[in-house]
């Protein structure tokens, strides 16, 4: 399973962070659920080697948000998406399957060779009550100064300034790219779409293994009445045994749907969310690109600038050297702006090959043990189905 394999890849802790007890907190549209969050570590910065807090989802949001708004061209791990519509209903599948996701985003961070070392995973994992309170009210306030309605004419500006970054972020930049970056970008682009068509065909498969174990269980009941017609013929016994063996096929089914659900579909919806986390590391990329490239014609109009004004006979010594000043700050923020650039390029090097060789690795864990689990689940099948002709055979020798 993919949980236990990030169990095993963790370097610093000797247990994994556990999410579990889900309690359902209130009703209707305020209805959430809170989590226990047990963490077990040898990590030195730690106040305790086992701690436990009450976290809900917004919580981990707030974890999200940070280590994303911290750690630029970082790989930050996705969180599940959300569901009004699922989230009113609180089915207990559903909050399952959201403890189970939660518990992979958490451990995938704490696998992170950055983020692990995050003062922001340390707060959620520490902070009591008091403590945490304070925290997620002053990030609630900086995200509401954040989201504060502008003017008609500063939204329009600031939409007109976005498709104009947007133009010299995208194909206009790729010459200042590197070509293995770009054959990368357009790969993971790609990638996305075959794994979300993959997880689809995935919730396909489940749902057909159930409808199975289902029409089985109905088959079976309708053999056992069958049967009964013979009071005591032996017809009675060779669907009786029809009816125990098709409920044990029947049984295999529903549980194989539930496997496919857990061990295959669900890490295949995740690797898919994770896509998404390293298009926003590219679009942090591509952002840092398109200051740089912004800075470094606002440098070279500001020189033109400077150089007619040197030519200007009469030009008074003040608006010259205000000039001066002017080249002096456009050249500082195109330092500032190159080296958060190339910061980026570096980290997001590094990040995507680790990306590739650990998608790979589970990728490969996930796929073979779904082999392996088929093989499995389709010998246990025969087995029933080859005991139901042995009874078969034993109920005529008998009915003889």
């Amino acid at each position: 399973m993919l949980f236990d394999y990030l169990c095993s890849a963790l370097d610093f802790l000797p247990a994994c962070f556990k999410v579990a007890d889900p309690v359902k907190q209130g009703e209707g549209v305020a209805a959430y659920v809170s989590y226990k969050v047990r963490t077990k570590t040898t990590h030195v910065n730690y106040d305790a080697p086992f701690n436990e807090v009450t976290r809900r989802f917004r919580d981990f949001a707030w974890l999200h948000d940070k280590l994303v708004e911290k750690n630029k061209g970082h790989i930050v791990p996705p969180l599940p998406e959300k569901s009004a519509v699922q989230k009113y209903q609180m089915a207990t599948d559903f909050i399952e399957q959201r403890r189970r996701a939660l518990q992979v985003f958490l451990n995938r961070v704490a696998s992170h060779p950055i983020l692990k070392d995050s003062r922001e995973l340390q707060t959620f994992l520490q902070a009591n009550d008091e403590q945490w309170m304070l925290e997620t009210a002053k990030w609630q306030a900086e995200t509401s100064a954040q989201h504060r309605p502008v003017s008609a004419a500063a939204q329009w500006f600031k939409s007109l300034q976005h498709s104009a970054q947007s133009l010299v972020s995208g194909r206009a930049d790729d010459m200042q790219e590197d070509a293995e970056y770009i054959k990368i970008r357009d790969y993971v682009n790609s990638l996305e779409n075959h794994l979300t068509e993959a997880h689809r065909q995935a919730g396909r498969l489940l749902r057909k293994e159930a409808d199975l174990g289902s029409a089985l269980a109905e088959f079976a009941a309708a053999a056992e009445q069958l049967g009964k017609q013979d009071s005591e013929g032996p017809m009675r016994v060779a669907f009786g045994c029809l009816f125990t063996r098709a409920n044990e096929v029947a049984a295999l089914s529903r549980a194989r749907s539930e496997a496919i659900a857990v061990e295959f579909a669900a890490p295949l919806k995740e690797f898919a969310r994770t896509i998404k986390s390293v298009q926003v590391a590219m679009a942090d990329r591509a952002a840092a690109l398109s200051t740089y490239s912004q800075a470094k014609s606002d440098l070279d109009s500001k020189k033109v600038r400077l150089a007619k004004l040197r030519g200007t006979p009469g030009l008074k010594e003040d608006k010259l050297a205000e000039t001066e000043r002017d080249v002096n700050e456009a050249d500082q923020r195109l330092r500032n702006a190159k080296l958060g650039y190339e910061t980026i390029r570096d980290t997001m090097r590094e990040e995507l090959n680790r990306f590739q060789k650990e998608r790979a690795a589970e990728m490969s864990a996930v796929l073979r043990d779904f082999a392996l689990a088929q093989a499995h689940h389709t010998a246990e099948q025969a087995k029933a189905w080859g005991e139901l002709l042995r009874d078969l055979q034993h109920a005529a020798v008998g009915g003889s």
